[in-house]
C-alpha cells in the first residue's frame, strides 16, 4: 500500500462530521448533466459540521438519546465547488466556501441524492442534499446556480437553498445517519434515517406538482430497531439495498447488523450479531451497480463485504487500522463501469483513511461472488484527529481523481491523492 500526500487543506469553523461530493457539473450549462474530464466543470462538496455548545448548562448525566439537548448543539453546512484542474490533480483546491448555512442544530450526516433521471429526459434535474441533525430533524437543500454579469466578466454563484424539512417530535432522538433510496424509479424519493433512541424511520418526499405548496417530507415508517441490555442502542448507520425492494439495513452500537422488510418490522429478517462483529456496526453502503452486494464497517476496525442472498458469513473482510465511520464506493460504479467496481474509500477514524479493493467485483460476472482476499491500495494518515468523513473527487479519469476527507476535533479537511 502507498502512503498518500495532500494537495490542499481547509480549516472549518466547527467540528467536521461529514464530507460529501457529487457529480461534476458543467460550468457553462444546465446543472443536470455530468461533465467529462475535458469539459470545465465543478464538483460540489459539502462539509457537515457539529459542535456542542459548552457554555450552555447541559447536565452531562442527561440522557443523550433525547433530542431535548439539541438546542445545545450548533451546526452548519459548508458548500465548496471544486473546479476542474487545468493540467494536474495536484491543482485541486477547496477555494472559498460558495455558501455557509447555519443549521438549527448540529449536522451529523448528509447525503446527495445520486440517482438521476435518464439522459434523454428533457426535465432539468436539481441536485438535492439531505442532512440529519442532532434535533432529530431531516433537512433537504437544493443546489442552485445564478450568474451575474458586469462590464468585464460573468460570475457564477452557487448556493444551497432550503427545499423541505421534517418537524421532529421531542422524543425522536439525534438523527445519526440517513440514506437516499437511489434504486427506485425516478418519480419516487425515499430517505431512511436512524436515531440515537434505537429507532429507524423512512420518509417519502411528496412533490406538489404545479401548486405553490412546498414539497413535504412525510414519515411513512418508524420502528424500534436496536436495543442493548433492554435500553435503546444508537443506530449509527442505515441503508437501502440495490436489487432488494422493501429491504432496509441497519447497524448499531449493540454489535449487530439487521436486515429489515419494511412491510413487517416487528422483527428483522436476518441479524448478524456479536459472533461476527466485535464492536458496534457504524457504516453500511449498498453497491451502486451490483444487486445484493453491500459493504459494512465497524468499530472493530474491519470492512466486510456481504451478499444479501447468503448472509451466514461475509464474502470477505479486511482490517483498515481504525474504527470505520464512512464507506464510499468509487463514483464510476454509478454508471456501471467495471474497472473500479471493487474499489471503495474508507474513513477509519484514528486510523486515517484507506482505499480498499475487492478484486472479484471488478471482473466477476457470476451471479454469486466468491470469498476472496481484499487489498489495501493506499492510506492517508495526515489527520491529527478522528477521520469521520470521506468521499471521492472524480472528473471522469484517473488522472483527474483524488479523495477528500475531514476530521472532527482538529476541524480540518484535506484533498489528497
Amino acid at each position: 500500500e502507498k502512503s498518500c500526500g495532500w494537495f490542499d487543506v481547509l480549516n472549518t469553523n466547527l467540528n467536521a462530521c461529514s464530507l460529501e461530493t457529487y457529480f461534476p457539473i458543467p460550468r457553462d450549462d444546465g446543472i443536470s448533466d455530468s461533465g467529462g474530464s475535458n469539459i470545465p466543470s465543478d464538483i460540489p462538496l459539502v462539509v457537515g459540521c457539529y459542535q456542542l455548545n459548552e457554555s450552555s448548562q447541559v447536565d452531562p448525566e442527561e440522557d443523550t438519546t433525547s433530542s431535548s439537548v439539541g438546542s445545545s448543539r450548533c451546526g452548519e453546512l459548508r458548500l465548496h465547488m471544486i473546479p476542474t484542474p487545468s493540467t494536474s490533480k495536484t491543482e485541486m483546491q477547496f477555494g472559498d466556501a460558495a455558501c455557509v448555512l447555519q443549521m438549527e442544530s448540529g449536522v451529523l450526516d448528509g447525503k446527495w441524492k445520486w440517482r438521476r433521471k435518464p439522459k434523454q429526459s428533457d426535465v432539468e434535474e436539481t441536485p438535492l442534499f439531505a442532512s440529519g441533525c442532532a434535533s432529530g430533524n431531516l433537512h433537504i437543500h437544493s443546489l442552485e446556480k445564478k450568474t451575474s454579469n458586469d462590464s468585464t466578466n460573468t460570475t457564477t454563484l452557487w448556493s444551497l437553498n432550503h427545499f423541505t424539512s421534517t418537524d421532529a417530535q421531542s422524543d425522536t432522538g439525534l438523527c445519526l445517519a440517513l440514506a437516499w433510496n437511489d434504486y427506485l424509479n425516478e418519480n419516487e424519493d425515499q430517505i431512511v434515517s436512524s436515531y440515537s433512541n434505537g429507532e429507524v424511520a423512512i420518509h417519502q418526499i411528496s412533490y406538489c406538482g404545479d401548486t405553490n405548496d412546498a414539497p413535504k417530507l412525510e414519515e411513512t415508517h418508524r420502528w424500534n430497531a436496536h436495543t442493548l441490555f433492554g435500553c435503546p442502542s444508537e443506530v449509527w448507520t442505515c441503508s437501502f439495498l440495490r436489487g432488494a425492494e422493501n429491504v432496509v439495513l441497519s447497524g448499531a452500537d449493540d454489535c449487530s447488523m439487521k436486515v429489515w422488510d419494511i412491510r413487517q418490522t416487528q422483527r428483522p429478517v436476518y441479524k448478524v450479531g456479536d459472533t461476527e462483529f466485535e464492536a458496534g456496526v457504524t457504516a453500511i453502503s449498498s453497491h451502486p451497480s451490483l444487486d445484493n452486494i453491500f459493504a459494512v464497517g465497524s468499530y472493530d476496525e474491519h470492512v466486510r463485504l456481504y451478499d444479501h442472498r447468503k448472509m451466514n458469513e461475509p464474502l470477505c473482510k479486511v482490517s483498515v487500522g481504525g474504527g470505520v465511520w464512512r464507506i464510499k464506493w468509487h463514483p464510476s460504479t454509478w454508471s456501471g463501469e467495471r474497472s473500479s467496481r471493487g474499489k471503495l474509500l474508507v474513513a477509519a477514524m484514528h486510523g486515517g483513511c484507506r482505499v480498499v479493493n475487492f478484486p472479484s467485483l471488478n471482473d466477476n460476472l457470476t451471479e454469486y461472488y466468491t470469498t476472496e482476499e481484499a487489498e489495501i491500495l493506499s492510506e492517508f494518515t495526515a489527520h491529527e484527529s478522528m477521520a469521520y468523513g470521506a468521499d471521492w473527487i472524480s472528473f471522469g479519469s484517473s488522472e483527474l481523481e483524488a479523495a477528500a476527507s475531514c476530521s472532527f476535533y482538529d476541524r480540518k479537511a484535506f484533498i489528497w491523492d
